[in-house]
This record gives C-alpha cells, sequence and structure tokens, in this order.
C-alpha cells in the first residue's frame, strides 16, 4: 500500500491588506507562513497533500484572499502535490468565495479527493456569526452517502472544529456542537481519523469506535487553556504531518516558534455548550 504524508496547517490567521496582527504578534503571520512552507522544503520527501483547516485568514477581504491563493497555486506547483483549503470562524465567506473560488459553491464548502485507497473528506464546520461549528445536516448526509459507497477505502476527516473529547472539556462553548451526529455518521466504517484545528493547541484523543481525533496547533500563536475563564496567548508557529502507512496513522508536529511571553489574554464568561443550534445550518 502507498505511504502518505499529509501536511495539515491550521488556523494561519494571515493579517488583511492594513491590518496589524491578530492578539499583538511581533511576527506577521504571513511570514510564519513562509517559514513553515521554508521548512517543508527541507523534508525528505514531497507531500501527497496539504491540508489547511480553517480560519486562513482573520477577516479579510476578496483581495487578501486572492493573495492566499496565489501562495497555495505556487505550493501546488512547487510541492507536485494536492492543497485543500477550509473555513474557520475567522474566515470571511463572502470574501473568500469571490476572492479564493471562481464561482460561489452554496451554503457551505465541503468537498472530497481519492489518492490510492484512501478517501479524504473536507468538511465546513463554520456558521456565521458563531466562534462554535456545526455539521450542517444536508453535509451528513452527503457524508453518510459517499462513505457507504465507499466501504473498502479508509476515510480520513479533516474540518475546523474539532469534536468533543476528553481534552476539550475547558472548550465546549468553541468546539463542534453536534458532535454525536457526526459520530453516528462515521460509526461502522473505515475511519483513518478526524483532524481539525481551532483551539490553538496540540491535542490527541479516541473517541467513538475507537476512532482518533487529532487536533493540529496554530500556524500563527498558542493559546494556553489550561485556566477556563482565562486563556493565555502566546507567540508560536507549528504544523504537522500525518503519515499513513500500511493502516497505521502517525503524526509529527514540527515547532518553528515558541515563545515564553504572554501577548494577550482571553476572558471566557462560559465554557459550557451552546444551547441554541442557529437556524443557517439547516440550509
Amino acid at each position: 500500500m502507498q505511504r502518505l504524508h499529509i501536511v495539515q496547517i491550521s488556523d494561519t490567521h494571515l493579517t488583511p491588506h492594513g491590518d496589524v496582527p491578530a492578539h499583538q504578534q511581533q511576527t506577521d503571520p504571513w511570514s510564519k507562513l513562509t517559514a513553515i512552507i521554508q521548512d517543508i522544503r527541507t523534508l525528505p520527501y514531497e507531500p501527497d497533500l496539504i491540508v489547511f483547516t480553517g480560519d486562513l485568514m482573520h477577516g479579510g477581504s476578496a483581495d487578501d484572499y486572492q493573495r492566499l491563493h496565489g501562495v497555495v497555486h505556487m505550493m501546488k506547483a512547487e510541492f507536485n502535490c494536492h492543497v485543500r483549503v477550509l473555513l474557520g470562524n475567522h474566515d470571511n465567506r463572502q470574501a473568500f468565495y469571490d476572492g479564493y473560488l471562481p464561482a460561489n459553491p452554496g451554503p457551505y464548502y465541503a468537498n472530497r479527493m481519492r489518492i490510492g485507497n484512501n478517501d479524504f473528506y473536507f468538511l465546513d464546520s463554520k456558521v456565521s456569526g458563531y466562534e462554535a461549528g456545526w455539521v450542517s445536516a444536508s453535509q451528513l448526509q452527503w457524508l453518510g452517502k459517499h462513505l457507504r459507497q465507499a466501504p473498502t477505502k479508509r476515510a480520513f476527516i479533516f474540518l475546523h472544529h474539532p469534536l468533543d473529547g476528553p481534552t476539550m472539556s475547558n472548550m465546549h462553548y468553541a468546539i463542534l456542537q453536534n458532535t454525536s451526529e457526526l459520530l453516528s455518521v462515521l460509526r461502522g466504517h473505515n475511519i483513518g481519523g478526524v483532524f481539525a484545528g481551532h483551539v490553538h493547541f496540540p491535542t490527541e484523543y479516541l473517541i467513538g469506535d475507537h476512532v482518533l481525533n487529532v487536533v493540529a496547533g496554530s500556524a500563527a500563536y498558542d493559546i494556553d487553556c489550561t485556566d477556563p475563564q482565562l486563556h493565555e496567548v502566546r507567540e508560536s508557529s507549528s504544523y504537522q504531518i500525518i503519515t499513513v502507512d500500511r493502516g497505521q496513522v502517525g503524526v509529527t508536529v514540527r515547532q518553528l516558534l515558541q515563545l515564553p511571553a504572554v501577548i494577550d489574554t482571553i476572558q471566557v464568561p462560559s465554557i459550557k455548550f451552546l444551547t441554541k443550534r442557529p437556524p443557517e445550518i439547516f440550509a
């Protein structure tokens, strides 16, 4: 079976033109992305797939997303691999559609691709106006249909918001709100793992039918969520490499920057799950 290397870059929070970097970062996030690309060049292999798992921009206009599209196009050509991007809660959906895509795909942005015996699914968990995420009913139906049609393929799921798990107890207000619905769709299928970002700290856990969940750190800055009411932000940058080999899955974190000083804090009034479902996710 083909050995695969998947690069996951999450939460780049690229600064829109004319803005200052979020959370008082001293290093421009565009420079941090450049350093990640340079680090990928040093690897002893070319990646088979690169995935940006959301919060591509910290807001941004169509022109900003067009600039990102140019970087992605360059990465595709240089590394001779597939590159996929997902939306996060900080992304501007309409600006992304106008600047990055040739046509508006509809109410959400989800797709899939196949490499060898592996299927990769890219879900859209962004809901406008919310930090937390949901996967819409229409996406869940789409995902379930394709999983049933390819029972011999191993499926890897990518989305911005992490599923609920033992290391997410302080983050219920921010993560995927309908974890149980997604797990119900995945149940009984050959799932290689679920890969997310959003919380700005790396973690791994097993949930559901022993499904591997891997949450990537951020390419832009780290958030220490140990104190549930006061999260600490530090200058940092990392990405991770997912290796798939003969049915086995491993993850390596590439930490390129980590500074000790707290550059900002985030106050959290409540860490509980949200009680209201936004009607938009049923579109």
